[in-house]
């Protein structure tokens, strides 16, 4: 969680750099196109189910987002986002680079108070993509795809009419493609899927 604690001190530093002096109203804070990038850490629990046997690994991981949104006036928020994430180590038949890559989008519900923080909850789904891994092995496709659902929650920040400081903690369940290893004695079936937890932070800027 190194990294994450690196970008919280980073994005703190910022904030601190563009914060009002005066109170942002609840008019101000939740409304407009935004744009934003967020940081993540956690850790994923990778599942292998092969045609006779089962076998997990924990993965770190780590990552950012590109994320472009709009909220509404009832305070609900939805955002499309492109992201990387990088695993900690390698995992046969998964991401040769330690890379994955996505395109995703949330359902955010605000709820305003009476300062400048509003919590959140979310809803997400995302499809991921990775190069496959051969680890020696033959297998019947070059390369993943995924299909993700996300939930989470976290707490918005205003800092003035513009920017916006963003932490949260989400939940990813994530179902890869089946494929198949093939070598000189047949074929075996091999169904991966992932549930990861990770905390986030980041900036978001309104237009």
């Amino acid at each position: 969680m190194n990294k994450l604690a690196v970008s919280f001190i980073s994005i703190s530093l910022i904030s601190s750099a563009v914060i009002a002096e005066e109170p942002v109203s609840a008019q101000e804070r939740n409304t407009g196109v935004f744009i934003g990038l967020d940081v993540f850490d956690g850790e994923t629990e990778l599942t292998r189910e092969f045609s006779s046997s089962t076998g997990k690994s924990d993965i770190d991981q780590s990552g950012f987002r590109l994320k472009f949104g709009v909220q509404d006036k009832n305070n609900i928020r939805f955002q499309g986002y492109f992201k990387v994430e990088s695993l900690g180590n390698d995992i046969p038949a998964l991401a040769s680079d330690g890379k994955i890559y996505g395109f995703g989008a949330d359902a955010m519900f605000t709820f305003p108070t009476s300062s400048n923080f509003s919590p959140y909850v979310l809803i997400g789904l995302s499809s991921d993509f990775a190069e496959l891994d051969d680890d020696g092995t033959d297998y019947s496709e070059d390369s993943l795809s995924a299909f993700a659902l996300k939930a989470g929650a976290g707490g918005l920040f205003k800092l003035n009419k513009q920017f916006e400081f963003q932490i949260g903690y989400d939940v990813h369940y994530r179902s890869w493609q089946e494929i198949q290893s093939v070598d000189i004695t047949g074929s075996v079936d091999l169904e991966q899927h992932d549930v990861s937890k990770t905390i986030y932070a980041g900036l978001n800027f309104f237009f």
